[in-house]
């Protein structure tokens, strides 16, 4: 029997991603401000997802990932963690994008921890998706597999004793060799 723990824990670092996710592109991911002659300052904040479009994307490819790797086994879950690992280091890269930018000299009033934890929490769930990538890679041929449970009658006459077979026969009143 195979453990099911790590089955779970890239199941939650999915579900926990896609989360983050969702929560980076509610916040502030950009603050800018500029003088107009008829408004005076005019400030412009954009959220995550207006910034960086990808990230409800992301986070709903976290989700539909989750489907992939439970419902896969050996091979083909494997090669889902390959799948899983590249949107990772996507996110990742969509959660640094601009860094320089964030850090640069800004006017009184930018919400600099705001906007770094918005970009953060984008890197924090790349992360998560990157490791549940290398969990798969590495050992999701092991995990169990979605209705692994209830495997077809075949598979359990195989592992079943010969010797057995033929003392149940006689048991039930049959001659285990008459057919031979």
């Amino acid at each position: 029997m195979s453990d099911r723990r790590p089955l779970w824990t890239v199941v939650g670092l999915l579900a926990l991603a896609s989360l983050l996710l969702w929560l980076s592109s509610l916040m502030t991911w950009s603050w800018t401000q500029r003088t107009d002659p008829l408004a005076g300052v005019v400030t412009t904040k954009l959220t995550g997802s207006q910034e960086a479009t990808a990230l409800v994307p992301l986070a709903l490819l976290a989700l539909a990932l989750i489907a992939a790797v439970v419902a896969t086994g050996g091979l083909l879950r494997r090669i889902a963690g390959g799948v899983v690992f590249l949107v990772g280091v996507g996110t990742v890269w969509v959660g640094f994008d601009n860094a320089p930018e964030i850090f640069a000299t800004h006017p009184a009033g930018y919400p600099t921890v705001t906007i770094v934890a918005g970009h953060g929490i984008a890197v924090l769930a790349g992360l998560a998706v990157t490791l549940a990538g290398v969990l798969l890679v590495r050992s999701g041929h092991r995990m169990p597999r979605l209705g692994a449970r209830y495997q077809a009658p075949a598979q359990a006459k195989k592992a079943a004793d010969p010797d057995r077979d033929l003392w149940q026969a006689l048991d039930s009143g049959s001659d285990p060799t008459a057919n031979q």
